[in-house]
C-alpha cells in the first residue's frame, strides 16, 4: 500500500522516540543510582567494570555481520539460492540486504564520534581535523585505488568495455575525486566496481565531518535538528517526485543519509555519557539483551513493510530516518548488554572477518557477477541455472563465490590495505618529529 512521504510524522515521530528514551533513561538512572548506593554501603566496594570508550570491540562484529549480510544480498541476487535453515525461510533478510548499508553508516558516525564525544563528557582533547583525514585516507584510499587500478587493467580495459573515451575519462575522474555517486551516467552505468558508491558518500560526508562534529560537541541539539531538517526535506523532495525522475540515482543521495549519520554521532553521544553515570549491572545489561533481540523482531517489520510497500526504493526514502532509529537501539543495545550476548560480536571470527571488511565489501559483488559471466561452476546450455532452477549449480557458485570472495579480500588487506595504511600513517608521524 503506497503512503506518501510526510516529513511532519518523522519529525513528530522523532521529538516522541527522543522524548520518551530520555524520561525513561532519567528514571532509570535515578533507580540504579539508588540501588547502587545502597548495595555499596552493604558491601563498601566500588563496581569494577566499566564501560568501553575506546575500542569498543562489538562494534567490529556488528560491522561484520553488517557486512556479511549485504553481500549475502549481492550473491543471492546472481544465485537466486534460498535462504532456507530447516524450515525457516530468511528470505525476508536477504532481500533486504542492502538496507544494512544504511547501518553501516550509521555505525561509522557513532565510531568516528566517539572521541568527540569524550572531549565533551570527559573533557578529553578534541580530534584535530589533519589527523582525522589522515587516518580516513589511510584507511580508504589504498584499497580503493588498488580496486580501481586492478579492475581496469585486468578487466575493463583489456575487454573494451568503455563504448566512448568521454565516458571513460568521466568515470574514472569522478571515481578518483569519490563524486561518482553525484553524476547520475557514472552512477547508473559506471563500468569500476559498482557498490562504491558508498564510498563517494561515506568520502563526502568525512570532508565535512570535522567541522560538524565540533558544531556537534558545542550544540549537539541544535546541530542534529538541523542535519536531520536537511535529510528529511531532502527525503520529501525526492519522494515527491519519485516517479517522475531517476530514483535510482536520487535514492541515495548523499544529504538523504545526514539524519543517518547525526543518529550514529548522538549514538555515540548518549552511549559515552551512560559510560559516566553508570557501570555493569546484570540485571540493567539482560534488559539490554532483551531489547537488542526485541530490534531484531522490529527490523523485520520494517522489512516486511518494505517488500509490501508500492515501491521498495520508494520506501528507503521515506522510511531512512525511522530505520536508522532502529539500527541505532540495535547497536547501543548490544553494547551494553550481557557479557555471553557480547561474545557473539566480539570473537575470533569477528575479529577476523571485520580486518578484511573493507575489501570484503568491495570486491564481493564484482566477484559474484565474474564468475557467473565466466560459468564458475560450469553449466550446460545458454539459460542461466538460476532460472533453470539448478540448486546443485546454486550451492556451488555460492561456496565458490563466498571462498573467493574471502580469499580476495584477506589478500589485499594484508598485502596492500594494511602496508600503505601504515607508511601512510608513519611518513605523517616523521613530518611531525
Amino acid at each position: 500500500m503506497n503512503q506518501p512521504f510526510n516529513m511532519l510524522n518523522d519529525i513528530e515521530c522523532s521529538i516522541f522516540v527522543w522524548y520518551n528514551f530520555f524520561v525513561i533513561l532519567r528514571w532509570g538512572v535515578s533507580k540504579i543510582n539508588t540501588k547502587t548506593n545502597k548495595e555499596n554501603v552493604k558491601r563498601k566496594e566500588p563496581d569494577t567494570e566499566k564501560y568501553e570508550l575506546y575500542h569498543i570491540k562489538e562494534l567490529d562484529g556488528i560491522r561484520a555481520i553488517f557486512i556479511i549480510i549485504v553481500a549475502w544480498f549481492h550473491i543471492w541476487q546472481q544465485s537466486w539460492l534460498g535462504p532456507v535453515i530447516g524450515t525457516y525461510s530468511f528470505d525476508w533478510l536477504v532481500r533486504n540486504g542492502a538496507l544494512f548499508v544504511d547501518g553501516l553508516i550509521l555505525l561509522s558516525g557513532f565510531c568516528l564520534f566517539l572521541p568527540y564525544a569524550r572531549s565533551k563528557v570527559y573533557g578529553e582533547k578534541m580530534p584535530k581535523a589533519k589527523d582525522f583525514y589522515l587516518r580516513r585516507i589511510a584507511r580508504i584510499v589504498p584499497s580503493y585505488l588498488f580496486a580501481i587500478i586492478l579492475v581496469l587493467i585486468v578487466f575493463i580495459l583489456p575487454n573494451h568495455e568503455y563504448q566512448s573515451l568521454g565516458f571513460a575519462i568521466k568515470d574514472i575522474l569522478s571515481h578518483l575525486f569519490f563524486v561518482h555517486n553525484l553524476i547520475p551516467e557514472v552512477m547508473m552505468e559506471t563500468k569500476i566496481l559498482g557498490v562504491l558508491w558508498t564510498v563517494g558518500v561515506e568520502m563526502q560526508l568525512y570532508l565535512i565531518f570535522p567541522f560538524v562534529a565540533k558544531a556537534f560537541v558545542k550544540k549537539p541539539i541544535i546541530t542534529y535538528v538541523a542535519m536531520v531538517l536537511i535529510s528529511l526535506l531532502s527525503c520529501y523532495l525526492i519522494s515527491s517526485i519519485f516517479y517522475n525522475i531517476n530514483y535510482s540515482f536520487w535514492l541515495n543521495n548523499t544529504l538523504t543519509f545526514f539524519c543517518v549519520f547525526a543518529n550514529g554521532m548522538m549514538g555515540a553521544l548518549i552511549y559515552v555519557k551512560l559510560s559516566k553515570i553508570l557501570s555493569r549491572k546484570k540485571y540493567l545489561e539482560i534488559l539490554f539483551v532483551i531489547i537488542s533481540i526485541a530490534m531484531i523482531f522490529v527490523f523485520k517489520a520494517m522489512c516486511m513493510s518494505r517488500m509490501s510497500y508500492v515501491h521498495e526504493q520508494k520506501w528507503q526514502i521515506d522510511f531512512r530516518y525511522l530505520l536508522s532509529f532502529c539500527f541505532l537501539a540495535m547497536i547501543l543495545s548490544t553494547i551494553l548488554a550481557s557479557k555471553w550476548y557480547r561474545a557473539i560480536f566480539n570473537n575470533k571470527v569477528m575479529k577476523f572477518i571485520a580486518i578484511i571488511s573493507f575489501n570484503l565489501y568491495i570486491y564481493h559483488q564484482f566477484i559474484a557477477v565474474k564468475l557467473k559471466e565466466f560459468k564458475i561452476p560450469y553449466w550446460e546450455g545458454e539459460e542461466l541455472p538460476n532460472y533453470t532452477g539448478n540448486e546443485e549449480w546454486k550451492i556451488k557458485y555460492v561456496i565458490i563465490c563466498v571462498v573467493v570472495t574471502v580469499l580476495v579480500a584477506t589478500l589485499t588487506t594484508y598485502l596492500i590495505e594494511r602496508p600503505l595504511s601504515n607508511r601512510i600513517k608513519k611518513l605523517n608521524k616523521s613530518k611531525e618529529v
